[in-house]
């Protein structure tokens, strides 16, 4: 069995290699060759190019990016599928670029399974037309996309969400140190990083004036180096141990505010995008909120404070409000507790790897 697999973000790269090391536990004489980050090309056989690092995400940077996203789909996965056709191809979020390789795989006859699919309910849903078209099974990881997919003609199936797997639940006692900690979230692409780690910085500055509180950074191992000179400490994303004693969290929305809310830690969302990009996001994104605790729970449980509203002096502010009202902090660690039980039955991975094995 041949197997082709495609991520190209960090989160998406991550849960790529989790899955692919599912699919060999039961799957011997399995080979993987993939497109993806330093997860996946440690766990798969053949690794054709890291799309992580390209960083080619929003509306203006795959423009930017075209010619060489192009010279990896003409000359190293086409290349790859004449000299041996996969069996089965595994594709995981990145509509941009992946839905050119379902694409090619349906041209070619080989079944395609979407593992972490686009967003789609939250803008651009003319492309689920597309998707119906190219994709044998979607693999959804939120509860609502199932039946989003299934009425627009795609076989979809609710597997659960990966993170049940990895952030532990909430450590009793954890947020109950005498100086707060805060935790400092800039972004996981380093272009995001570097416009938003300023921005936290002065923040904080800001909020050390009026509160005794301590700071620390969480950021990739990859992006540890930009907070040279910075006198806070650096914490690993993937070190939950230490993200949970965390009282609040300044962070950017994605992956890491749902790990944040399934540690139970209250958050400051917010987001800075280029003048073009937020321009384009306002015409586009057809939910209210951006932060995936707020979407499941259909309410405005965290602060989002998008663009304009994205100052240091707004952030300082909100997180101060939150920091001195600790009943309505507790109430915000409650409502988190919800969050887990709607994302499925731990096993995600595995039961993706079930479905698509058995295929």
């Amino acid at each position: 069995m041949k197997i082709f697999i495609s991520a190209g973000d960090a989160s998406g790269d991550m849960h790529a290699s989790d899955l692919v090391r599912e699919i060999r536990k039961n799957s011997r004489g399995c080979t993987v060759t993939a497109l993806g980050g330093r997860q996946l090309e440690t766990a798969a056989d053949e690794f054709l190019a890291n799309m992580v690092s390209l960083s080619a995400f929003g509306f203006w940077e795959p423009v930017r990016q075209y010619l060489r996203l192009r010279k990896i789909f003409n000359h190293q996965l086409k290349t790859d599928w004449l000299r041996r056709k996969p069996d089965k191809v595994i594709l995981v979020d990145y509509y941009g670029f992946n839905i050119h390789v379902a694409e090619e795989a349906r041209r070619q006859g080989i079944p395609v399974y979407y593992y972490i699919s686009p967003q789609v309910w939250a803008s651009r849903p003319g492309r689920i037309k597309r998707l119906a078209r190219n994709v044998t099974k979607m693999l959804v990881i939120l509860p609502f996309e199932e039946k989003i997919y299934r009425q627009a003609g795609v076989d979809a199936v609710f597997v659960g969400h990966p993170l049940i797997d990895r952030v532990p639940e909430p450590a009793p006692g954890a947020m109950t140190a005498a100086m707060p900690v805060i935790g400092l979230f800039p972004g996981s692409r380093p272009s995001v990083f570097d416009k938003h780690l300023p921005i936290l910085i002065e923040a904080a500055a800001q909020i050390a004036k009026e509160l005794p509180v301590q700071f620390k950074i969480v950021c990739l191992q990859a992006l540890r180096e930009r907070c040279a000179g910075i006198p806070y400490e650096v914490v690993a994303e993937n070190d939950f141990a230490a993200r949970s004693g965390f009282r609040l969290a300044i962070t950017t929305s994605g992956t890491v505010s749902l790990e944040n809310a399934l540690l139970g830690i209250p958050m400051v969302v917010f987001y800075k995008l280029s003048r073009f990009n937020y321009w384009l996001a306002r015409r586009l994104v057809r939910i209210p909120y951006i932060t995936m605790v707020n979407i499941l729970l259909n309410e405005p449980l965290v602060p989002e404070l998008i663009q304009d509203r994205a100052t240091p002096s707004c952030i300082a502010n909100e997180a101060m409000r939150m920091l001195n009202d600790a009943e309505g902090m507790a109430q915000v660690r409650s409502k988190m507790a919800g969050v887990r039980p709607l994302l499925g039955e731990p096993g995600a991975s595995r039961r993706a790897a079930a479905i698509i094995m058995a295929a």
